[in-house]
C-alpha cells in the first residue's frame, strides 16, 4: 500500500462540502455531475440502485442518479465520517474517505477519493454499499432452547433439537441452496444470523469433499489472509496456501460451529417456480429417499462450472491407454518409469503434471491455447498485498469492493506489467521452449482472467520451472493430428507412445448445469452465470436474475464471503417484505 498521509483542515472542511453537497443533490433530485470528475466512476451495492452496479463516467452517474425516484427508493442521509486519508490507492493521488450513511432500507457505507480540481475536490471514485438492513425492519433471530425446553418427560438435549431442526419433517425452509461449497456454505451463515430458515443440499457424502475428492496435491495458491469465511477467520498458525483436505476439514467444522442445516448425499432432481404462491417445488433426493421442498428461494452455489468437458480428439476412441479427466485425477504413484501425456495447460494441467513428474513418470504437457502465467513469488503475492494490511477484515475487504471496475482494470494493467517484468527470466525461458503467454486479452493478468473466463492461467508453484528446464516436454495441440491405440500422431508424421492420458479440459459451463437441473428454457431466460458484464459486475451472481426468487453465487473464497453478504440482504430483505431500490433492471 502507499504511504499515507492525514487530512489537513483545508481538505477536512472540502471533504465536509462534497458529502454534503452529495447527499442534498440525491435527496432533492439535483444533478450533481459538478461534483465529479469528466472520469469518474461510481459503483453502488445495493444501496442506491438495488443492484450490482457501476456507472462510468461524471454523465452516466448524473443520469442514473437522476433516474432514481428518491422517494420510493432511499433518501439517503449522512451518518459519520469514518476517516479521510491521502494515498494513491487506485494510482491517482487523493483524498480517501470512509463513511457511513442511511437509507430508508438500511445501515450503509460509502468510499470516496477526492481530486483538487480548480480549487474544489470532486470525486474520482465513488462507491456505495448497503451493509445492514434497519434493526427494526430486519427479523429478529430466534431465540436458542431455554432451559425449560430441556426439561421434562423428553428430556431432549442440544443434539436432540439439532436433529429435529435438520430433519425439516414441521416446516419447509425458507431458502434451498444447492451446494455446500464455500459459497453455499458462506451465504448460509449469514442467512442463519439473520434469523432465515435455510438448507443446503449437496451431492457430496461429506461437506468438504468438494475440496478432498480433488487431485492429491491440491493447494490454494492465493494467500489464507484473503480467504476467511464470515464469523470464523482461520486460525493464524496455518499455513499461508491451505492444502485441499485441511480446506475440506474446517468447511466441514464451519458448518458444524454455525449450525447449519446439511442435506449431504443428496442429489436435486429438478425445480419449478409457481408464480402465484412464489415459492418454489423442489425434488431431492436424500441417500436415495425422494422428498419435495417448498422454499421461497432457491439459491444455486454450484460453482463457476459444471461436469466435467471431454473434448472430441480426433482418435480418441481408438486409444487404448488409460484416459482420466482431471476431476478424477488423484494422484501419479501408477505412473513411475511410464509416458503420461497432460491436455490442458490451466492450473490442474500444471499440478497434475508436475505431480506425474514429482512420482517419476516422463511427462508432456499439451498446450491448447496461451496461458497468463505468474510467478507465485514475487509475482502473484503482489496481488494478494492487500489482506495482508494490518486493519480488520471488514475494512480491508469494503477498500477492496470500493474500487469500480474502469480503475481496477488500469490498475491489473499496471500491476500485471511489473508481475511480468519481475517474471521476464521465466518467461522468457519459456517461451525459448515453445510454451506460449501472454497477459489477458486487455493484460489485465490472471485475477481479472478468473473473473471473466474462470481459468486459463497458472501461478507458478513449481511446475512451469519445470516446462522451462525441459524437464516436462511441451506440445503444441494445434500439430497434434490424431491420437492411436497407443499414444498420438502430429502433423510432421511423428508419432509419440502415452500410458496414460489426462484430460485438464475443464468444464462444462453452469449454464448447461442449468439446462439440466431446471430445463433449457429457465437457462436461456438466465442467460451466462459469470463473467462480467458491460459495467464490470459479474453477470447474474449474487444479484437479481430474469426468473424471481433464483440466485447464484459462485467464486473462490474471497468471493464467497464478501459477496455472500449481498446476496443475504437481497434475500433477507425479500423475506421481511422490504422493497430495495429497484434499479435500472
Amino acid at each position: 500500500m502507499t504511504d499515507v498521509v492525514d487530512p489537513t483542515p483545508a481538505a477536512e472542511a472540502g471533504t465536509a462540502r462534497w458529502l454534503e453537497a452529495f447527499f442534498r443533490a440525491v435527496r432533492e433530485g439535483l444533478s450533481p455531475a459538478e461534483l465529479f470528475l469528466a472520469d469518474a466512476s461510481w459503483r453502488d451495492l445495493l444501496a442506491l440502485t438495488g443492484d450490482l452496479r457501476t456507472l462510468d463516467g461524471r454523465d452516466a452517474i448524473a443520469e442514473e442518479l437522476a433516474r432514481l425516484r428518491v422517494g420510493e427508493t432511499s433518501s439517503p442521509v449522512l451518518g459519520e465520517v469514518v476517516s479521510v486519508v491521502r494515498n494513491a490507492r487506485t494510482l491517482r493521488d487523493a483524498w480517501e474517505v470512509v463513511f457511513r450513511f442511511e437509507t430508508a432500507a438500511g445501515r450503509a457505507d460509502g468510499v470516496v477519493r477526492l481530486v483538487d480540481e480548480g480549487g474544489e475536490l470532486r470525486a474520482w471514485t465513488l462507491m456505495t454499499s448497503l451493509r445492514s438492513l434497519r434493526p427494526e425492519l430486519a427479523r429478529t433471530r430466534p431465540e436458542r432452547p431455554s432451559d425449560a425446553a430441556y426439561e421434562g418427560q423428553e428430556r431432549r438435549n442440544w443434539l436432540d433439537f439439532r436433529a429435529l431442526e435438520v430433519g425439516y419433517e414441521d416446516r419447509e425452509p425458507e431458502v434451498v441452496i444447492v451446494g455446500a461449497g464455500q459459497c453455499g456454505l458462506a451465504l448460509a451463515a449469514r442467512l442463519r444470523q439473520a434469523g432465515v430458515d435455510v438448507l443446503l443440499v449437496d451431492r457430496f457424502a461429506r461437506v468438504g469433499d468438494n475440496w478432498r475428492k480433488r487431485y492429491h496435491v491440491l493447494r490454494l495458491h492465493n494467500e489464507k489472509g484473503s480467504n476467511h469465511l464470515p464469523f470464523m477467520p482461520f486460525p493464524e498458525n496455518w499455513p499461508t496456501y491451505i492444502p485441499k483436505d485441511k480446506l475440506g476439514d474446517w468447511l466441514e467444522s464451519y458448518a458444524s460451529a454455525m449450525e447449519l442445516n446439511v442435506w449431504t448425499s443428496t442429489e436435486f432432481r429438478s425445480g419449478e417456480y409457481d408464480p402465484g404462491s412464489s415459492t418454489w417445488t423442489v425434488e431431492v433426493a436424500r441417500d436415495g429417499e425422494q422428498r419435495v421442498l417448498r422454499p421461497r428461494h432457491l439459491v444455486m452455489a454450484i460453482g463457476v462450472s459444471g461436469t466435467a468437458k471431454r473434448p472430441d480428439i480426433p482418435g480418441l476412441g481408438d486409444y487404448r491407454g488409460d484416459v482420466v479427466h482431471s476431476s478424477e485425477y488423484v494422484q501419479g504413484s501408477a505412473y513411475r518409469d511410464r509416458s503420461a501425456l497432460v491436455v490442458g495447460s490451466g492450473v490442474s494441467g500444471h499440478d497434475i503434471a508436475q505431480d506425474l513428474y514429482w512420482h517419476g513418470a516422463r511427462v508432456s504437457i499439451m498446450q491448447r491455447s496461451s496461458t497468463i502465467i505468474a510467478s507465485l513469488h514475487p509475482g502473484a503475492e503482489k496481488v494478494y498485498a492487500h489482506y495482508r494490511s494490518p486493519e480488520p477484515l471488514d475494512q480491508l475487504d469494503l477498500l477492496n469492493v470500493s474500487v469500480p471496475y474502469p480503475v481496477k482494470r488500469v490498475r491489473a494493467q499496471r500491476l500485471t506489467t511489473e508481475i511480468a517484468e519481475l517474471d521476464r527470466d521465466l518467461l522468457d525461458r519459456l517461451d525459448e521452449v515453445g510454451f506460449r503467454t501472454h497477459t489477458g486479452s486487455d493484460g489485465t493478468g490472471f485475477q481479472m482472467q478468473f473473473l471473466r473466463e474462470g481459468g486459463g492461467y497458472y501461478i507458478d508453484v513449481g511446475c512451469s520451472q519445470l516446462i522451462a528446464a525441459k524437464e516436462i516436454e511441451v506440445l503444441d495441440a494445434h500439430t497434434l493430428t490424431r491420437l492411436t491405440a497407443d499414444g498420438a500422431e502430429f502433423a510432421d508424421g511423428s508419432t509419440r507412445q502415452f500410458d496414460v492420458i489426462v484430460l485438464s479440459t475443464g468444464y462444462e459451463t453452469v449454464t448447461e448445469a442449468v439446462a439440466t437441473m431446471l430445463g433449457p428454457a429457465m437457462a436461456d431466460r438466465i442467460g451466462p452465470v459469470w463473467g462480467l458484464d458491460a459495467e464490470g459486475e459479474l453477470r447474474n451472481v449474487s444479484r437479481p436474475t430474469a426468473q424471481e426468487h433464483l440466485w447464484f453465487i459462485a467464486g473462490g473464497l474471497a468471493e464467497a464471503r464478501i459477496y455472500s453478504q449481498y446476496l443475504a440482504l437481497q434475500i433477507e430483505a425479500d423475506l421481511a417484505g422490504i422493497r430495495l431500490p429497484a434499479g435500472a433492471r
